[in-house]
């Protein structure tokens, strides 16, 4: 529910849009929508009540999972309170079982510091560091938590994320950014958008940008990146493993598409132009509200220098 709607395309050979993946719903028998059935079919999962995404959902697999800061733990957190490999989960059949893997704070199950393997039980409280989960073992209310967070982290305009989503997200990507592996920010916006909402009326704005995120999505965004509506007309995009030419290159082709897009509203054909602003992150130190600031900055300037235009 969570992985809808993102994907980029790479340039040269990879100058051709990826096919986007679609998520087939299926629904085996009309049981299958009975509530009850539903809050009694096992289905265990850790939400985040707080840290870096409150609201989050993970879901608990047969098998071992592990809870850490490290990118390649299975259940990734960034607060610095929680150690790089802080405790396991593993499931096996319906019986879910935490255990600390001697970490420095320790992890807490409903209020007690846990020493030995401890079986979760519906509604349990997880502390690690700042990090709080409650443990649940019902579909329902899995599938309920995760319609939840997925609005929550939406722009309900344009149904791109939301501009706290792109900051949470861009951070985790940032983290492992370096030389070999940077983070590509694209950050755009409408040239003289306003005189849209004046002239044509703000529903006619509104189309336009409803418009543009599913002509972006469709065509330039894949899985990984995050492409997220940070606040009136302005768009960013987060491009793990993008160097800058490339990211700048990625750009350049959406501006032109824009700027040969024509928008038709109630029978009238509006044209925009836009400016856009490319930097990457390359070192795991950065924060993302610099590295957007970056963008931003780089995008003015393609506004002071004539619109139209990208500046990397």
């Amino acid at each position: 529910m969570l992985e809808r709607f993102r994907h980029v395309m790479r340039s040269g050979a990879e100058e051709k849009p990826l096919p986007r993946k679609t998520t087939e719903v299926r629904v085996e028998t009309a049981e299958r929508h009975d509530p009850v059935e539903r809050a009694q079919t096992h289905e265990p999962a850790l939400i985040m009540l707080e840290g870096d995404l409150p609201g989050q959902v993970f879901r608990v697999h047969p098998g071992r999972q592990i809870i850490g800061r490290r990118p390649e733990c299975d259940i990734r957190v960034r607060e610095r309170a929680v150690s790089g490999i802080h405790a396991e989960v593993i499931r096996v059949r319906d019986t879910v079982t935490i255990n600390d893997l001697a970490s420095t704070n320790g992890t807490l199950v409903n209020g007690m510091r846990i020493r030995t393997p401890v079986v979760l039980l519906q509604g349990a409280l997880l502390k690690l560091g700042n990090c709080v989960f409650k443990f649940v073992d019902s579909l329902l209310e899995v599938e309920f938590t995760e319609a939840l967070h997925a609005r929550g982290i939406t722009d309900q305009l344009t149904g791109t994320f939301n501009n706290a989503y792109l900051l949470a997200r861009l951070g985790f990507l940032i983290d492992t950014a370096s030389t070999e592996h940077p983070v590509g920010v694209i950050t755009f916006d409408f040239d003289n958008f306003k005189q849209v909402n004046d002239q044509y009326g703000h529903a006619a704005g509104d189309h336009i940008l409803r418009a543009t995120s599913a002509l972006i999505t469709t065509q330039f965004v894949r899985d990984a990146d995050i492409f997220a509506r940070m606040g009136g007309e302005e768009f960013a995009i987060a491009l793990p493993d993008t160097p800058l030419e490339l990211a700048a290159r990625i750009a350049e082709r959406i501006r032109a598409t824009l700027e040969e897009q024509t928008f038709t509203y109630d029978g009238l054909a509006i044209k925009l132009t836009s400016s856009f602003g490319v930097c990457s992150a390359t070192a795991a130190n950065e924060q993302p509200e610099a590295v957007l600031a970056r963008a931003d900055e780089l995008l003015y300037r393609s506004k002071r220098e004539g619109r139209n235009r990208v500046t990397s």
